[in-house]
């Protein structure tokens, strides 16, 4: 019992004595092994942010170190009048008199270092600014293109120089590559004879060293800028991923008009959107970000009054368009068929290629459909195989509700004979607004693709030769907007491209029989020889629902404005600017320069448009 009693004094004793020291003088981190004297600061106004402090043993001077701003983005200084102090000490050292409180380190103050020994050294107190030294790229962007890959590597010794690695994995990049912004150290200065001074976007085009100097004007650190290639497979398809997208709003249309913008075309570093009301106002886009430019079309010599839903692009990259001809009793138009070639680019003037009687001998056969029908009309969609100003080339095209496709031939840029009518049999009949014929040979016997662009869902494959011989690809399972119900669902437009070994069919696929609603993009390896199962079984992504892997593993895909066009709009209180009340849409594919990379974009009328480009890249 008297043990527990002498237990209790001494432990009140031991209170009552560490009680009476400043915890200041005292202050110790981590073990209480500290040999050595360490030394922190802080703003009065901010405790949670310490700063270090040199202590000069030579003469007794301990000086904290602040920023010279203590913002990385404004010009804000600390109040050095106002600041505390704590210490790390020896074992059994003290400060008399205590360094607690608020002190002016303007001014400065002394305080002694008694050690456990009894030795003393007086130090004085102060702060004082200090630029920082640090210089250095910690993030780059393409102001123009948000999923570049881009790697800093710091310089591997003092002196030596960094590298900014930016790996092409798109088309987009080369554009993009012209603004870039940087972000450096805080304070830090670019100097780059690429550098715009103005808008501090720098061009990295021409591949610049870019040098990054302190804010003390000292230290510098020099970054040479290089452009790489990943690796390259030799065959099919690599790095998949969204270029842009955006919905058509009544207060933000892009330059759309309601019902009037049906077919596209890649011409070049453009996407251009035709115009059936006025083909003067033809959209014309960078089709790498979506951007529409002030660049026009010249449509020098195109009849007044005509209406032209149909542009495309040959095979050597001219725009293509063709005038909307019909004897139908609702629609009937001026009855000449009329065709341009734009053999110089888009700004300069377009050549005629066609220019004949929809009654006359040339379209003598054009088309007659199962049922004997002789109205017809033609050019609300055309596609072209070849070159139409040298060598061998067809266009074609076809008409509603008459199921034929109707080939041009041309040789040197001049149409060879009638109009070519040729029905593949052995498929479903059906051809609506927005049906395609895609030629896959610029010569007879023919090949083609085309779909029916309406609720019966039909993508035909025609081999190339004579005879009834089409089929009919089946519908895929997964990936695809399908239901209970035979003709619930539709096809609007597609596209087709041979890329890398592979051959590539975009097919634009809705919620809905009707247009409304919604439309996502799917995209299949058909191969070069194809059954009635290809379309299913080489299926690559659709831009709702991404690859075979899943969700979102191709950067864009889903519930979004770059996964899928609807009617109903994306962001609250704004409104989608029609209804597509004809039905039509479409899909393109265009090239890279570099064989690197094909595009593939959707339009929907009315409803939105977006790109995705499909790489040889192995990422």
């Amino acid at each position: 019992m008297k043990i527990k009693y002498l237990f209790t004094g001494v432990l009140i004793s031991m209170l009552a004595f560490m009680s009476c020291e400043d915890p200041d003088d005292l202050a110790r981190t981590g073990s209480e092994n500290v040999t050595g004297l360490t030394i922190t600061g802080c703003l009065a106004s901010d405790e949670s942010t310490t700063y270090s402090a040199i202590v000069d043993e030579a003469s007794n001077t301990i000086t904290i170190q602040v920023p010279y701003y203590i913002s990385d983005t404004e010009k804000i200084q600390g109040d050095l009048t106002q600041m505390k102090v704590s210490a790390s000490l020896p074992v059994g050292a003290k400060f008399s008199p205590s360094i607690s409180g608020i002190r002016d380190l303007v001014s400065g103050f002394q305080s002694t270092l008694v050690k456990e020994d009894g030795s003393k050294t007086t130090y004085t107190f102060k702060a004082a600014y200090v630029k920082s030294k640090l210089a250095s790229i910690s993030k780059v962007e393409l102001t123009d293109y948000s999923r570049a890959t881009i790697r800093i590597v710091e310089p591997e010794s003092t002196g030596g120089t960094g590298k900014i690695i930016i790996y092409k994995t798109s088309s987009a990049i080369d554009a993009a590559l012209k603004s870039a912004a940087l972000t450096v150290s805080p304070w830090a200065t670019i100097e780059s004879s690429s550098l715009d001074p103005a808008t501090g976007i720098i061009d990295l085009s021409n591949q610049p060293t870019i040098t990054v100097i302190a804010q003390n004007g000292t230290d510098k650190t020099v970054y040479q800028t290089s452009l790489e290639l990943p690796d390259l497979l030799p065959q099919g398809v690599g790095y998949t991923a969204s270029l842009f997208g955006f919905q058509i709003y009544t207060d933000d249309t892009h330059g759309f008009e309601v019902g009037a913008n049906r077919t596209m075309a890649v011409i070049d570093d453009y996407l251009i959107i035709s115009n059936s009301t006025d083909y003067n106002k033809m959209i014309v886009m960078d089709r790498y970000n979506g951007k529409v430019l002030d660049v026009k079309v010249n449509t020098t010599g195109i009849d007044a009054g005509r209406s032209i839903h149909a542009i495309t692009s040959d095979d050597a990259g001219h725009l293509v368009a063709m005038a909307y001809t019909s004897t139908l009793d609702a629609n009937v138009t001026d009855p000449n068929v009329r065709a341009w070639v734009w053999p110089n680019g888009i700004e300069n003037a377009p050549k005629s290629i066609v220019y004949a009687n929809i009654n006359g001998s040339t379209f003598a056969n054009a088309p007659v459909g199962i049922n004997g029908v002789k109205k017809l009309e033609l050019g609300r969609t055309i596609c072209v195989k070849g070159d139409l100003t040298s060598g061998d080339a067809i266009i074609a095209t076809s008409t509603k509700n008459v199921p034929r496709a109707v080939f041009l031939m041309f040789k040197d840029g001049a149409m060879q004979g009638n109009a070519y009518v040729e029905w593949g049999g052995g498929a479903s009949v059906s051809m609506w607004n927005a049906t395609k014929v895609i030629p896959l040979t610029n010569t007879s016997p023919l090949g083609y693709i085309w779909a029916s662009a309406n609720f019966r869902q039909a993508i035909n494959y025609t081999p190339i030769g004579t005879g009834a011989r089409a089929i009919d690809f089946s519908l895929p399972t997964s990936h695809w907007w399908s239901g209970s119900a035979t003709y619930d669902k539709n096809v609007r437009g597609i596209g087709y491209v041979e890329f890398n070994g592979t051959c590539l069919l975009g097919v634009q696929n809705g919620l809905s029989s009707n247009g409304v609603w919604s439309h996502r993009l799917y995209v299949s390896n058909i191969t070069n020889n194809p059954g009635t199962s290809a379309m299913a079984n080489g299926f690559i992504f659709d831009s709702r629902e991404g690859s075979t892997t899943g969700t979102g593993s191709i950067p864009g895909t889903g519930y979004a404005v770059t996964g899928m066009t609807s009617s109903a709009s994306f962001v609250s209180g704004k409104q989608v600017l029609g209804t597509n009340v004809d039905e039509t849409g479409d899909v393109v594919f265009g090239r890279s320069a570099d064989g690197n990379a094909v595009q593939v974009y959707m339009l929907t009328t009315d409803q939105g448009l977006f790109a995705y480009e499909i790489t040889r890249f192995n990422l």
